[in-house]
């Protein structure tokens, strides 16, 4: 392995997903040296698209979908060179259950609002309170399967004060799947990497840091170590907290950092012909379907993730307790276990696709096994804050601490953008 001469830096940067090449620009901008530490062999993080073997058609491994609204996202998108693609989101398109194939009507705004009216105490568990605020078991377990699907982490361990506050930082006036990149998403972090130059290191996963005077010392697994008088740690809190650190940064940051729980994801896109799902018998008249959730298997739903004239695609998502579960047996079965739910559903034409890709988050090392950190029911509701300001020239960034559309592309790219600027104003006092 490539050892890198010591040359210390104004700051060095952990992780190279959008909150860390956000970051980077911002501190590049401002005329600050840097490096940044990638653990793995590309940048990106959760923004991941694989091609298919004959290099036809493009799959979003992790985050896919975007609306007006998230202003910071499309600039990069357009940036990149490509424009924006409408999702098949007919006004007319409903989203139902699999059983009883019942329209289900309900929205972020509605949730935040429900979360609001209930007198929440610490550390309560948010499965209990949709329990207890919610009338009838079937709309209880349809949201909490839904929950489990969006967050990839079951209500059954999230703080509801902490959920609260999330839902009310996704401000938003249209869906949030409304619309697509026209290209693979990986264009978006070739646009910013390409703005960083030879600083990202790749291959470089860290696993401590300690403190000499002013100066923080990163060493990584492969026995390298880089030196920078301030440090942006934009890797998932679960993540960042398996990383040694010098006493202060412990003491000061351990009990928000403690205070995640990482979700668990599965993500599964089919190809077909037909998108017969627009045209789908639901209480006798023909609906157009673009989304099911799964109440009889807590956190799994499926979206119609088509494009335009695009090809036809469903894409479904498997979070929380079921995701766990699944990613213990072969592909095969959890490959017919997707397949069945599609079925119950659809009938026998879920039967002919053309092509299927799957993609596992679960247990990532490097970008937490979710599209986001969850805080538990015993965890600090204000973690997400206090992560989020500089100690000791210290500050971390994600999508979990972004001050709007947190677990969104739009949140980590807003998080990178404020824990670097907010550092910058700290270095420059």
């Amino acid at each position: 392995m490539y050892r890198y001469k010591n040359e210390p830096v104004d700051v060095v940067i952990v992780g190279a997903g959008l909150a860390g090449l956000s970051a980077a620009v911002k501190v590049k901008e401002h005329g600050f040296s840097f490096k940044v530490l990638e653990a793995s062999d590309r940048a990106g993080g959760k923004v991941y698209t694989e091609f298919s073997e004959d290099g036809k058609r493009f799959y979003e491994k992790g985050a896919q979908f975007v609306n007006k609204d998230m202003t910071e996202i499309i600039s990069l998108i357009e940036g990149a060179g490509m424009e924006l693609k409408d999702t098949r989101l007919a006004d007319e398109s409903i989203v139902i259950n699999e059983k009883n194939k019942k329209a289900i009507k309900f929205s972020i705004t509605e949730n935040q609002e429900l979360l609001n009216d209930y007198e929440l105490e610490e550390h309560s568990r948010l499965s209990t309170v949709l329990s207890e605020s919610i009338e009838g078991k079937w709309e209880q377990k349809m949201l909490k399967s839904y929950i489990a699907a969006e967050t990839t982490v079951s209500s059954d361990y999230i703080n509801a004060k902490a959920a609260r506050k999330m839902i009310s930082r996704i401000t938003t006036r249209e869906s949030e799947l409304k619309y697509q990149a026209s290209g693979p998403l990986n264009n978006v972090i070739t646009h910013l990497t390409g703005q960083l130059g030879d600083a990202i290191h790749y291959h470089e996963p860290v696993i401590s840091i300690d403190k000499i005077e002013e100066t923080y010392q990163i060493k990584t697994e492969h026995g390298n170590t880089f030196e920078g008088r301030a440090l942006i740690l934009a890797i998932p809190p679960t993540v960042a907290n398996r990383i040694d650190m010098p006493e202060s940064l412990q003491n000061h940051f351990r009990e928000a950092l403690d205070s995640f729980l990482d979700g668990s994801v599965i993500k599964l896109t089919f190809l077909y012909d037909e998108d017969f799902w627009r045209h789908h018998k639901v209480g006798g008249k023909e609906k157009k379907v673009f989304g099911v959730i799964y109440v009889g298997n807590e956190g799994v739903n499926v979206m119609d993730s088509s494009t335009g004239e695009d090809e036809n695609r469903l894409t479904m998502f498997i979070g929380g307790d079921k995701a766990k579960d699944l990613v213990k047996v072969p592909p095969q079965v959890r490959e017919n276990f997707a397949l069945d739910r599609l079925i119950d559903v659809f009938g026998e034409e879920a039967e002919g696709y053309q092509d299927i890709e799957e993609s596992i988050w679960v247990d990532s090392p490097y970008t937490g096994g979710g599209y986001g950190a969850m805080v538990h029911t015993e965890g600090n509701e204000d973690a997400d804050d206090f992560l989020g300001v500089p100690f000791e020239h210290a500050v971390f960034a994600s999508t979990e601490l972004a001050p709007q559309f947190p677990h969104f592309m739009e949140g980590a790219i807003r998080s990178g953008k404020q824990s670097a600027e907010r550092l910058i104003e700290a270095m420059e006092k």
